[in-house]
């Protein structure tokens, strides 16, 4: 893809306009295909504000939660698994400059994150909290079912567990 298609994919299919194109262009373009040059920086940046965005959200709307339960939750959120399946929903595969002799899962998810670190240069994080919640936090996956379940286990678990402390 040329640079022009791949900010045309960031305008049309992820509602980003793009002020600095170099930072963008950067988040698409994986170690095979320019080792001094790539995504990685940017990936561990996007990795830290994915962490804080799902954290403080989860914080908010679970007011009554254990660290416990919050910690469970925000794992589904940001797990490998769970971002290759929003990458793999969203990114265009031709958008990712690499030379592999294929594109893993795993090199979709680690560019999602890296997309995610370039908003947050290039917009900030009011920019990448808006971008989260829509593809993120919104996204629904079958390991979003057990949402609920999770939730009664950790209840029934430290509720036992702070009745067996109240009687000791």
């Amino acid at each position: 893809m040329s640079d022009k298609q791949i900010t045309d994919f960031y305008r049309n299919a992820l509602g980003i306009k793009t002020n600095e194109k170099e930072i963008y262009l950067r988040a698409v373009t994986h170690k095979s295909y320019n080792n001094s040059t790539n995504n990685e920086r940017l990936e561990f940046l996007g990795d830290a504000v994915l962490d804080l965005i799902v954290s403080q959200q989860l914080f908010v709307k679970n007011k009554d939660a254990s660290e416990g339960f919050l910690s469970i939750e925000k794992s589904k959120y940001v797990s490998r698994e769970n971002l290759n399946r929003v990458a793999e929903r969203i990114l265009n595969k031709n958008v990712i400059k690499h030379k592999s002799s294929y594109l893993s899962k795993n090199m979709l998810g680690n560019t999602l994150e890296s997309i995610i670190g370039a908003i947050y240069i290039d917009k900030g994080m009011q920019a990448c909290e808006k971008f989260i919640l829509k593809h993120i936090l919104q996204f629904k996956t079958e390991g979003f079912l057990l949402k609920n379940l999770s939730r009664i286990i950790n209840k029934i678990f430290y509720d036992k567990k702070t009745k067996v402390n109240r009687r000791s």
